[in-house]
């Protein structure tokens, strides 16, 4: 293994509690086991082509399940930046499906037929063979990203009974692997996709339930990715609930994306192409809260994770999220959370505490 592959998987052992880091990046997730880390180092032993192409590459590449040469099956994890692009295709494996969901840093995806750009809050799916598509990662930003790569075989085990449910290129790719035409498709991600992140870094399940709620997640992911719209024969009301839907979803993303400073009612009900009037009762109906409402939640849970740390006081939790006023962020957070944000610490502690 790589010296550089080597320091990652030393400080996902070593780094103080909360941190993993590399060349100076750090992402904010509790520690892996001992157990769970052997599974990362026993990972990168196994999947030689990522360990060759994220070698030189200043950041983290982290397997978090799976071996796709072994089992058909892997979820990796990769937050890096670069000083200068980066053919991302090196890392693919030949004959896969793989779905990168894409949190920060740009990319351009060419199928020999378009070139497609990859931007933050954007998913791309597509089938591998070899060095195929030509990718590239863009210099001059932070690159965090997650990806899942399933074989023909594992597709097709997954969904028996269901194969002609699949949209048709992916069809093809369980039928003839790589000999098939290539797929490329990039679209914007829904809410809860969006959400996995956190979910699949920090999974809040014991040791001996991770693979299966590992694969459980990854069918969660395909659900969403690889099966064929029915859009043609939705009723005009079914698509107008689905459109309004996915307005609340863009909402939700834009609203979590920038806490401190959010943008307006008019600047959302732009984004989404609507009236503000509309929008704030679509919300209200579907989420039980008014879009107010729903920002002081987003921002008074993720003070509780920033005071559980430990690393911030009041006042700097209070202006990270947003909050110039430390009364009032007060005030929100004892009506949301039952306690003083001074206090909530000691009390997080002790119920966690055996």
């Amino acid at each position: 293994m790589t010296a550089l592959l080597r320091m990652t998987l030393i400080m996902l052992h070593r780094t103080p509690q909360g941190a993993r880091s590399l060349e100076g990046i750090s992402t904010n997730h509790r520690l892996r086991t001992d157990a769970a880390s052997d599974a990362v180092e026993s990972a990168v032993e196994a999947n030689p082509i990522e360990a060759a192409a994220w070698r030189d590459i200043a950041g983290t590449w982290q397997p978090l399940f799976g071996s796709f040469p072994d089992e058909g099956i892997s979820v990796e994890w990769h937050d890096f930046s670069l000083g200068t692009d980066m053919d991302w295709a090196r890392s693919f494996h030949p004959d896969s499906l793989e779905i990168c969901l894409n949190f920060s840093g740009e990319a351009r995806l060419h199928d020999g037929a378009a070139i497609r750009e990859l931007v933050p809050g954007a998913l791309a799916a597509y089938t591998t063979r070899a060095r195929e598509p030509r990718a590239t990662r863009l210099s001059g930003s932070l690159h965090r990203f997650l990806t899942v790569e399933v074989s023909p075989e594992f597709l097709r085990t997954q969904c028996a009974g269901q194969l002609d449910l699949l949209k048709a290129p992916l069809r093809r790719f369980v039928a003839e692997g790589g000999a098939c035409p290539p797929y490329l498709e990039v679209r914007s991600m829904n809410t809860l996709l969006l959400g996995l992140r956190s979910q699949l870094l920090t999974p809040a399940v014991p040791q001996a339930a991770l693979a299966a709620w590992y694969r459980a997640k990854v069918l969660e992911i395909l659900a969403q990715t690889v099966f064929r719209e029915n859009e043609p024969d939705l009723l005009f009301c079914a698509k107008h609930k689905r459109q309004n839907l996915a307005r609340i979803e863009r909402v939700r993303y834009l609203l979590e994306r920038d806490l401190v400073n959010p943008p307006s009612l008019d600047m959302l009900a732009t984004d989404v192409e609507c009236s503000p009037f509309y929008l704030s009762r679509i919300f209200s109906e579907e989420t039980g809260m008014s879009i107010p409402k729903f920002l002081r939640s987003c921002r008074i849970e993720r003070a509780a994770v920033l005071l559980k740390t430990g690393k911030m006081n009041v006042t700097e939790v209070a202006m990270a999220v947003g909050y110039s006023s430390l009364s009032a962020f007060n005030r929100a957070f004892v009506e949301l959370i039952g306690c003083n944000p001074g206090i909530f610490p000691k009390r997080a502690a002790g119920r966690t505490s055996p």
